[in-house]
């Protein structure tokens, strides 16, 4: 069972004292899988490599200076698609990220980011030194590896606290800016003229002042929503329908912010089956809500329309 109350000690102590602790232990479970449906000619065992030494990356460093106990760690699963070998190891791929963490006194697993990126690009050579690259820049490899587990820790914070996870979003902010042009012009994503949905936009998000209203808000969802549902549903559900509010409120602020996309995306289904036992007035003001965050997948939400 997962140990709350340690995880709150864990988040008090970058608060108070972010890299005092000397101890390092690993932040993730981590199950990364590699496949290649439209790959042929390549030897397949650089894919076998390829998957055990990202494993490894990210399963046995360290990304905080914190004491992650077993129960504490974020699990995290990853799906690398290989779609085509451009150049010798060199290969274009769609890599799915989602994280989830334990809802206090259940056996409930939230989802916290589901994401694809569609055709990111990097190399790969067996032994490959992938590194931590906070701010400065090494590879693509690296980079995207450290921007997507700084994003996780950061992410799974908020969840806890209060804009806790502002430390570790600046980190991803700083694997954005430390891209050089000309790797940013060969590898995409990490530029606002790459298009309205990539790493450049998630990164703006999370540091853009209009967007301190859904970070509370994604806290309230989860530590005073989420987490109470075991001894007061009907408070759980108000609490979340005070969130999405405030989230209806930043997304007409500043329309269509990725951060809310992902935040449907992740909680979409989710929040469907919360409301689905709801009172008659809370499952339409809900429905009204999520039909103007996410009009693509209004399919998904008729359930709660009556």
């Amino acid at each position: 069972m997962f140990n709350f109350f340690l995880k709150i000690s864990a988040i008090l102590v970058i608060i108070i004292s972010p890299f005092e602790n000397s101890l390092q232990a690993q932040e993730f479970n981590v199950n990364l899988r590699v496949s290649t449906p439209q790959i042929q000619a390549t030897d397949p065992q650089i894919f076998r490599n390829m998957e055990s030494e990202l494993n490894d990356f990210l399963q046995n460093r360290a990304f905080t200076d914190l004491n992650y106990q077993p129960q504490e760690r974020i699990n995290v699963t990853f799906q690398l698609t290989i779609t085509e070998e451009l150049d010798n190891n060199v290969f274009s791929a769609d890599l799915s990220v989602q994280s989830t963490r334990p809802v206090f006194n259940s056996d409930y697993e939230t989802t916290i980011i589901n994401y694809l990126d569609r055709d990111i690009k990097f190399s790969f050579t067996q032994g490959q030194n992938i590194q931590i690259t906070r701010t400065s820049y090494l590879d693509n490899l690296s980079a995207l590896l450290t921007f997507y587990g700084y994003l996780i820790i950061g992410m799974d914070y908020e969840t806890f606290v209060p804009l806790g996870g502002e430390e570790y979003f600046r980190f991803v902010q700083s694997v954005v800016n430390s891209v050089p042009p000309s790797e940013a012009s060969l590898f995409s994503g990490w530029r606002a003229m790459d298009g309205n949905r990539n790493r450049y936009w998630i990164s703006e998000n999370l540091m853009n002042p209009r967007v301190v209203a859904f970070r509370e808000a994604f806290y309230e969802y989860h530590r005073n929503g989420l987490d109470v549902c075991h001894k007061d549903v009907e408070a759980c559900r108000a609490v979340m329908l005070n969130s999405l509010r405030s989230i209806d409120d930043v997304h007409r602020a500043y329309p269509n912010s990725m951060i809310v996309q992902m935040f449907m995306s992740a909680k979409g289904q989710e929040i469907v089956e919360i409301f689905s036992k709801a009172s008659r007035e809370e499952r339409n003001q809900v429905y009204q809500i999520l039909s103007r965050l996410d009009p693509s997948n209004i399919n998904i939400y008729r359930p709660l329309r009556s």
